[in-house]
Protein backbone atom coordinates (compact mmCIF):
# COMPACT_ATOMS: atom_id res chain seq x y z
CA UNK A 1 0.00 0.00 0.00
CA UNK A 2 2.81 2.39 0.90
CA UNK A 3 4.78 1.28 -2.17
CA UNK A 4 7.96 0.50 -0.20
CA UNK A 5 9.56 -1.14 -3.22
CA UNK A 6 10.36 1.96 -5.28
CA UNK A 7 11.29 -0.09 -8.35
CA UNK A 8 7.64 -1.04 -8.87
CA UNK A 9 4.26 0.56 -8.30
CA UNK A 10 1.64 -1.05 -6.07
CA UNK A 11 -1.62 -1.87 -7.83
CA UNK A 12 -3.33 -1.19 -4.50
CA UNK A 13 -2.94 2.52 -5.21
CA UNK A 14 -4.78 2.21 -8.51
CA UNK A 15 -7.48 0.12 -6.87
CA UNK A 16 -7.81 2.66 -4.04
CA UNK A 17 -8.22 5.40 -6.62
CA UNK A 18 -11.05 3.46 -8.28
CA UNK A 19 -12.68 2.75 -4.93
CA UNK A 20 -12.54 6.47 -4.16
CA UNK A 21 -14.32 7.18 -7.45
CA UNK A 22 -17.13 4.80 -6.47
CA UNK A 23 -17.37 6.33 -2.99
CA UNK A 24 -17.57 9.86 -4.43
CA UNK A 25 -20.21 8.78 -6.92
CA UNK A 26 -22.32 7.31 -4.14
CA UNK A 27 -21.85 10.33 -1.87
CA UNK A 28 -22.78 12.70 -4.71
CA UNK A 29 -26.01 10.74 -5.11
CA UNK A 30 -26.73 11.27 -1.41
CA UNK A 31 -25.96 14.98 -1.65
CA UNK A 32 -28.14 15.68 -4.69
CA UNK A 33 -30.95 13.39 -3.47
CA UNK A 34 -30.78 10.88 -6.31
CA UNK A 35 -29.70 7.96 -4.10
CA UNK A 36 -31.90 4.88 -3.81
CA UNK A 37 -34.66 5.69 -1.32
CA UNK A 38 -35.30 2.17 0.01
CA UNK A 39 -34.59 2.04 3.74
CA UNK A 40 -32.89 -1.33 3.31
CA UNK A 41 -30.61 -0.17 0.48
CA UNK A 42 -27.07 -1.34 1.21
CA UNK A 43 -24.32 1.16 0.41
CA UNK A 44 -21.23 -0.96 1.08
CA UNK A 45 -21.44 -4.75 1.24
CA UNK A 46 -18.61 -6.94 2.49
CA UNK A 47 -18.62 -10.67 2.01
CA UNK A 48 -16.38 -13.68 2.44
CA UNK A 49 -16.14 -17.05 4.19
CA UNK A 50 -14.86 -18.08 7.62
CA UNK A 51 -11.70 -16.16 8.63
CA UNK A 52 -12.03 -13.68 5.75
CA UNK A 53 -15.66 -13.08 6.73
CA UNK A 54 -14.73 -12.47 10.39
CA UNK A 55 -12.24 -9.81 9.31
CA UNK A 56 -14.83 -8.29 6.98
CA UNK A 57 -17.40 -8.19 9.80
CA UNK A 58 -15.03 -6.19 12.02
CA UNK A 59 -14.26 -3.85 9.12
CA UNK A 60 -17.97 -3.30 8.41
CA UNK A 61 -18.67 -2.68 12.11
CA UNK A 62 -15.92 -0.09 12.42
CA UNK A 63 -16.87 1.68 9.19
CA UNK A 64 -20.56 1.74 10.16
CA UNK A 65 -19.71 3.40 13.46
CA UNK A 66 -17.51 5.95 11.70
CA UNK A 67 -20.15 6.75 9.02
CA UNK A 68 -23.48 5.99 10.75
CA UNK A 69 -25.83 7.33 8.04
CA UNK A 70 -24.48 4.87 5.48
CA UNK A 71 -25.78 1.30 5.42
CA UNK A 72 -22.68 -0.89 5.66
CA UNK A 73 -23.13 -4.60 6.23
CA UNK A 74 -21.24 -7.87 6.02
CA UNK A 75 -22.82 -11.13 4.89
CA UNK A 76 -21.53 -14.64 4.35
CA UNK A 77 -21.01 -15.44 0.67
CA UNK A 78 -23.01 -18.64 1.16
CA UNK A 79 -26.01 -16.66 2.43
CA UNK A 80 -25.79 -14.29 -0.54
CA UNK A 81 -25.72 -17.20 -2.95
CA UNK A 82 -28.72 -18.74 -1.25
CA UNK A 83 -30.72 -15.50 -1.44
CA UNK A 84 -29.68 -14.08 -4.81
CA UNK A 85 -27.98 -16.90 -6.69
CA UNK A 86 -30.89 -19.34 -6.93
CA UNK A 87 -34.06 -19.42 -9.01
CA UNK A 88 -35.90 -20.07 -5.75
CA UNK A 89 -34.32 -18.04 -2.90
CA UNK A 90 -33.21 -20.07 0.11
CA UNK A 91 -34.02 -18.12 3.32
CA UNK A 92 -31.14 -17.50 5.72
CA UNK A 93 -32.52 -18.97 8.94
CA UNK A 94 -31.64 -16.92 12.00
CA UNK A 95 -30.39 -14.01 9.91
CA UNK A 96 -32.37 -10.83 9.10
CA UNK A 97 -31.27 -10.35 5.49
CA UNK A 98 -33.64 -11.36 2.70
CA UNK A 99 -34.35 -10.22 -0.83
CA UNK A 100 -37.20 -8.13 0.62
CA UNK A 101 -35.39 -6.43 3.50
CA UNK A 102 -32.13 -5.57 1.71
CA UNK A 103 -31.60 -3.95 -1.67
CA UNK A 104 -28.16 -4.38 -3.20
CA UNK A 105 -28.71 -2.13 -6.22
CA UNK A 106 -25.70 0.19 -6.64
CA UNK A 107 -24.00 -1.31 -3.59
CA UNK A 108 -20.23 -1.24 -3.49
CA UNK A 109 -19.27 -4.88 -2.99
CA UNK A 110 -15.93 -5.78 -1.37
CA UNK A 111 -15.17 -9.51 -1.51
CA UNK A 112 -12.59 -10.64 1.06
CA UNK A 113 -10.94 -13.92 0.06
CA UNK A 114 -7.31 -14.68 0.84
CA UNK A 115 -7.01 -17.44 -1.75
CA UNK A 116 -9.16 -15.64 -4.30
CA UNK A 117 -10.54 -18.98 -5.39
CA UNK A 118 -12.94 -20.14 -2.67
CA UNK A 119 -16.17 -21.29 -4.32
CA UNK A 120 -18.74 -19.00 -2.71
CA UNK A 121 -16.77 -15.69 -2.86
CA UNK A 122 -15.84 -16.51 -6.46
CA UNK A 123 -19.51 -17.16 -7.28
CA UNK A 124 -20.57 -13.95 -5.52
CA UNK A 125 -18.09 -11.88 -7.55
CA UNK A 126 -19.70 -13.31 -10.68
CA UNK A 127 -23.22 -12.79 -9.29
CA UNK A 128 -22.73 -9.09 -8.61
CA UNK A 129 -20.93 -8.45 -11.88
CA UNK A 130 -21.64 -4.74 -11.94
CA UNK A 131 -18.00 -4.25 -12.88
CA UNK A 132 -17.01 -0.92 -11.38
CA UNK A 133 -18.78 -1.66 -8.08
CA UNK A 134 -17.08 -4.97 -7.19
CA UNK A 135 -13.67 -5.09 -5.47
CA UNK A 136 -11.71 -7.96 -3.95
CA UNK A 137 -9.16 -8.16 -1.13
CA UNK A 138 -6.97 -11.17 -1.89
CA UNK A 139 -3.44 -12.54 -1.62
CA UNK A 140 -2.14 -11.70 -5.07
CA UNK A 141 -3.17 -9.84 -8.19
CA UNK A 142 -3.60 -12.91 -10.43
CA UNK A 143 -6.13 -14.84 -8.32
CA UNK A 144 -9.30 -16.39 -9.76
CA UNK A 145 -11.56 -13.58 -8.52
CA UNK A 146 -9.08 -11.02 -9.85
CA UNK A 147 -9.18 -12.64 -13.29
CA UNK A 148 -12.96 -12.66 -13.18
CA UNK A 149 -13.20 -8.98 -12.28
CA UNK A 150 -10.77 -8.05 -15.04
CA UNK A 151 -12.78 -10.06 -17.57
CA UNK A 152 -15.87 -7.93 -16.84
CA UNK A 153 -14.27 -5.01 -18.66
CA UNK A 154 -14.25 -5.08 -22.44
CA UNK A 155 -11.89 -2.18 -23.11
CA UNK A 156 -9.52 -2.78 -25.98
CA UNK A 157 -7.10 -0.25 -24.50
CA UNK A 158 -4.90 -2.19 -22.07
CA UNK A 159 -3.91 0.98 -20.22
CA UNK A 160 -7.58 1.78 -19.58
CA UNK A 161 -8.07 -1.80 -18.38
CA UNK A 162 -5.10 -1.36 -16.04
CA UNK A 163 -6.54 1.83 -14.52
CA UNK A 164 -9.80 -0.05 -13.86
CA UNK A 165 -8.04 -2.21 -11.28
CA UNK A 166 -10.47 -3.74 -8.77
CA UNK A 167 -8.02 -5.96 -6.85
CA UNK A 168 -6.46 -5.17 -3.47
CA UNK A 169 -3.55 -7.52 -2.72
CA UNK A 170 -1.70 -8.43 0.47
CA UNK A 171 1.19 -9.88 -1.58
CA UNK A 172 1.77 -12.77 0.85
CA UNK A 173 1.00 -15.52 -1.66
CA UNK A 174 -1.69 -18.20 -1.66
CA UNK A 175 -0.25 -20.26 1.26
CA UNK A 176 -2.82 -23.08 0.73
CA UNK A 177 -1.54 -25.43 3.46
CA UNK A 178 -0.95 -22.86 6.19
CA UNK A 179 -3.29 -22.35 9.15
CA UNK A 180 -4.46 -18.74 8.98
CA UNK A 181 -1.70 -16.66 10.58
CA UNK A 182 0.34 -14.51 8.19
CA UNK A 183 -2.66 -14.18 5.87
CA UNK A 184 -4.85 -12.88 8.73
CA UNK A 185 -2.30 -10.27 9.82
CA UNK A 186 -1.76 -9.10 6.23
CA UNK A 187 -5.49 -8.89 5.44
CA UNK A 188 -6.21 -6.98 8.65
CA UNK A 189 -3.43 -4.51 7.89
CA UNK A 190 -4.70 -3.96 4.34
CA UNK A 191 -8.33 -3.56 5.49
CA UNK A 192 -7.15 -0.90 7.95
CA UNK A 193 -5.58 1.02 5.06
CA UNK A 194 -8.83 0.72 3.07
CA UNK A 195 -10.82 1.93 6.09
CA UNK A 196 -8.59 5.00 6.38
CA UNK A 197 -8.83 5.69 2.65
CA UNK A 198 -12.65 5.58 2.63
CA UNK A 199 -12.81 7.90 5.64
CA UNK A 200 -10.35 10.34 4.04
CA UNK A 201 -12.51 10.49 0.89
CA UNK A 202 -15.63 11.25 2.96
CA UNK A 203 -13.92 13.80 5.21
CA UNK A 204 -12.45 15.65 2.23
CA UNK A 205 -15.87 17.13 1.39
CA UNK A 206 -18.11 18.91 3.88
CA UNK A 207 -21.25 17.75 2.06
CA UNK A 208 -20.04 14.15 2.23
CA UNK A 209 -19.50 14.50 5.96
CA UNK A 210 -23.04 15.68 6.51
CA UNK A 211 -24.60 13.07 4.21
CA UNK A 212 -22.72 10.20 5.89
CA UNK A 213 -23.11 11.57 9.42
CA UNK A 214 -19.37 11.12 9.88
CA UNK A 215 -18.33 10.99 13.53
CA UNK A 216 -14.71 10.15 12.79
CA UNK A 217 -12.34 13.13 12.56
CA UNK A 218 -8.95 13.84 11.03
CA UNK A 219 -7.44 13.53 14.51
CA UNK A 220 -8.96 10.07 14.87
CA UNK A 221 -7.50 9.05 11.52
CA UNK A 222 -4.05 10.24 12.59
CA UNK A 223 -4.30 8.00 15.65
CA UNK A 224 -5.46 5.06 13.52
CA UNK A 225 -2.59 5.59 11.09
CA UNK A 226 -0.07 5.80 13.90
CA UNK A 227 -1.40 2.55 15.40
CA UNK A 228 -1.38 0.96 11.95
CA UNK A 229 2.26 1.87 11.36
CA UNK A 230 3.23 0.77 14.86
CA UNK A 231 1.55 -2.60 14.20
CA UNK A 232 4.00 -3.19 11.35
CA UNK A 233 6.89 -2.61 13.73
CA UNK A 234 5.27 -4.92 16.29
CA UNK A 235 4.93 -7.64 13.65
CA UNK A 236 8.62 -7.24 12.79
CA UNK A 237 9.54 -7.73 16.45
CA UNK A 238 7.30 -10.79 16.68
CA UNK A 239 8.80 -12.59 13.66
CA UNK A 240 12.37 -11.27 14.13
CA UNK A 241 12.63 -9.97 10.55
CA UNK A 242 11.97 -6.48 9.20
CA UNK A 243 9.75 -5.67 6.21
CA UNK A 244 12.78 -5.84 3.89
CA UNK A 245 13.69 -9.40 4.95
CA UNK A 246 16.64 -8.49 7.19
CA UNK A 247 17.00 -10.28 10.51
CA UNK A 248 16.70 -8.10 13.60
CA UNK A 249 19.24 -8.04 16.40
CA UNK A 250 18.58 -10.06 19.55
CA UNK A 251 17.64 -6.89 21.41
CA UNK A 252 15.19 -5.80 18.71
CA UNK A 253 13.72 -9.30 18.43
CA UNK A 254 13.17 -9.66 22.17
CA UNK A 255 9.42 -10.20 21.62
CA UNK A 256 10.13 -13.17 19.34
CA UNK A 257 12.36 -14.80 22.00
CA UNK A 258 9.76 -14.23 24.73
CA UNK A 259 7.04 -15.78 22.56
CA UNK A 260 9.20 -18.78 21.68
CA UNK A 261 10.06 -19.31 25.35
CA UNK A 262 6.37 -19.17 26.25
CA UNK A 263 5.68 -21.61 23.43
CA UNK A 264 8.24 -24.08 24.80
CA UNK A 265 6.57 -23.93 28.22
CA UNK A 266 3.18 -24.64 26.60
CA UNK A 267 4.70 -27.41 24.50
CA UNK A 268 6.05 -29.07 27.66
CA UNK A 269 2.59 -28.85 29.24
CA UNK A 270 0.92 -30.43 26.21
CA UNK A 271 3.55 -33.11 25.52
CA UNK A 272 4.08 -34.33 29.08
CA UNK A 273 1.33 -36.96 28.73
CA UNK A 274 2.85 -38.27 25.50
CA UNK A 275 6.32 -38.38 27.09
CA UNK A 276 4.93 -40.12 30.18
CA UNK A 277 3.22 -42.64 27.87
CA UNK A 278 6.55 -43.46 26.19
CA UNK A 279 8.33 -43.77 29.54
CA UNK A 280 5.57 -46.08 30.80
CA UNK A 281 5.85 -48.26 27.70
CA UNK A 282 9.62 -48.58 28.10
CA UNK A 283 9.33 -49.45 31.82
CA UNK A 284 6.67 -52.11 31.28
CA UNK A 285 8.55 -53.77 28.42
CA UNK A 286 11.84 -53.73 30.31
CA UNK A 287 10.45 -55.10 33.58
CA UNK A 288 8.16 -57.74 32.06
CA UNK A 289 10.80 -59.10 29.67
CA UNK A 290 13.51 -59.15 32.32
CA UNK A 291 11.17 -60.44 35.02
CA UNK A 292 12.46 -57.90 37.51
CA UNK A 293 10.12 -54.99 38.35
CA UNK A 294 11.98 -52.28 40.19
CA UNK A 295 10.93 -53.13 43.77
CA UNK A 296 11.38 -56.88 43.25
CA UNK A 297 14.74 -56.33 41.60
CA UNK A 298 15.98 -54.22 44.50
CA UNK A 299 14.71 -56.80 47.01
CA UNK A 300 16.47 -59.66 45.22
CA UNK A 301 19.69 -57.66 44.92
CA UNK A 302 19.49 -56.97 48.68
CA UNK A 303 19.12 -60.71 49.37
CA UNK A 304 15.56 -60.58 50.72
CA UNK A 305 14.14 -64.14 51.00
CA UNK A 306 11.13 -63.85 53.35
CA UNK A 307 7.97 -64.97 51.54
CA UNK A 308 5.82 -62.50 53.47
CA UNK A 309 8.12 -59.63 52.53
CA UNK A 310 8.16 -60.74 48.89
CA UNK A 311 4.37 -60.54 48.74
CA UNK A 312 4.58 -57.01 50.08
CA UNK A 313 7.26 -56.14 47.50
CA UNK A 314 5.05 -57.46 44.69
CA UNK A 315 2.21 -55.34 46.03
CA UNK A 316 4.52 -52.31 45.80
CA UNK A 317 5.35 -53.25 42.19
CA UNK A 318 1.61 -53.49 41.40
CA UNK A 319 1.07 -50.01 42.82
CA UNK A 320 3.97 -48.69 40.73
CA UNK A 321 2.42 -50.18 37.59
CA UNK A 322 -0.95 -48.65 38.48
CA UNK A 323 0.38 -45.17 39.24
CA UNK A 324 3.21 -45.26 36.68
CA UNK A 325 1.76 -42.59 34.32
CA UNK A 326 1.40 -40.11 37.21
CA UNK A 327 4.85 -41.00 38.53
CA UNK A 328 6.39 -40.38 35.11
CA UNK A 329 4.60 -37.03 34.82
CA UNK A 330 6.09 -35.99 38.19
CA UNK A 331 9.55 -37.12 37.05
CA UNK A 332 9.21 -35.07 33.85
CA UNK A 333 8.12 -31.98 35.80
CA UNK A 334 10.98 -32.42 38.26
CA UNK A 335 13.53 -32.62 35.43
CA UNK A 336 11.99 -29.63 33.61
CA UNK A 337 11.64 -27.66 36.87
CA UNK A 338 7.95 -27.08 36.38
CA UNK A 339 5.16 -26.85 38.98
CA UNK A 340 4.79 -30.26 40.59
CA UNK A 341 1.24 -29.75 41.87
CA UNK A 342 -0.28 -28.75 38.53
CA UNK A 343 -3.32 -30.83 37.56
CA UNK A 344 -2.71 -33.91 35.42
CA UNK A 345 -5.56 -33.40 32.97
CA UNK A 346 -6.16 -32.59 29.32
CA UNK A 347 -4.98 -29.16 28.16
CA UNK A 348 -7.41 -26.42 27.22
CA UNK A 349 -6.68 -23.04 25.63
CA UNK A 350 -9.28 -20.35 26.39
CA UNK A 351 -9.13 -17.32 24.07
CA UNK A 352 -10.97 -14.23 25.34
CA UNK A 353 -10.81 -11.39 22.84
CA UNK A 354 -12.91 -9.47 20.33
CA UNK A 355 -14.86 -11.77 17.98
CA UNK A 356 -12.59 -11.85 14.94
CA UNK A 357 -9.43 -12.33 17.00
CA UNK A 358 -10.88 -15.13 19.14
CA UNK A 359 -12.44 -16.86 16.13
CA UNK A 360 -9.27 -16.61 14.02
CA UNK A 361 -7.06 -17.86 16.87
CA UNK A 362 -9.53 -20.70 17.51
CA UNK A 363 -9.39 -21.70 13.83
CA UNK A 364 -5.58 -21.47 13.84
CA UNK A 365 -5.10 -23.76 16.84
CA UNK A 366 -7.85 -26.15 15.77
CA UNK A 367 -6.23 -26.65 12.36
CA UNK A 368 -2.75 -27.14 13.86
CA UNK A 369 -3.98 -29.90 16.18
CA UNK A 370 -6.55 -31.35 13.75
CA UNK A 371 -4.50 -34.51 13.03
CA UNK A 372 -2.72 -34.88 16.39
CA UNK A 373 -3.25 -37.88 18.66
CA UNK A 374 -5.63 -37.20 21.51
CA UNK A 375 -2.85 -37.70 24.04
CA UNK A 376 -0.89 -34.83 22.45
CA UNK A 377 -3.85 -32.59 21.56
CA UNK A 378 -5.75 -29.83 23.28
CA UNK A 379 -9.20 -28.30 23.48
CA UNK A 380 -9.75 -24.77 22.21
CA UNK A 381 -12.45 -22.51 23.61
CA UNK A 382 -13.00 -18.95 22.42
CA UNK A 383 -15.34 -16.17 23.36
CA UNK A 384 -15.90 -12.45 23.07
Amino acid sequence: WRNMNKSTMSFNRLTAWNLARCIRKKMDAFVDGSAHGHRGAVDILLTGCEVSLWLAEQFATDLQKALPKLNITSVSSNKLLGLYGQEMPIPAIGYPMSNKTSKLVDAIVIVVSHSGGTFSPLAVSNLFNTGAQVFVVTSEWDSQIGKQLRSMHNEDDHMLLLFNSRVFTTDVGLRPAEPCSVSVAATQQLLTCIFEHICIVVLSNQHYRHASGAVITEHDLRIVERCNQDSVGALEEIVGVDCYGNELSKEQARAEKELRDAGRVWANHILENARAYIMTFIYIVATVVSGYPIASGIAKAAGLTSSTALYFIRFIDALIYFYLPQINVLIIRLVQRRAMRHRMVGRTVVIADIPWVSQAADAFLSKIFAVSYSIAGLNVLSGN
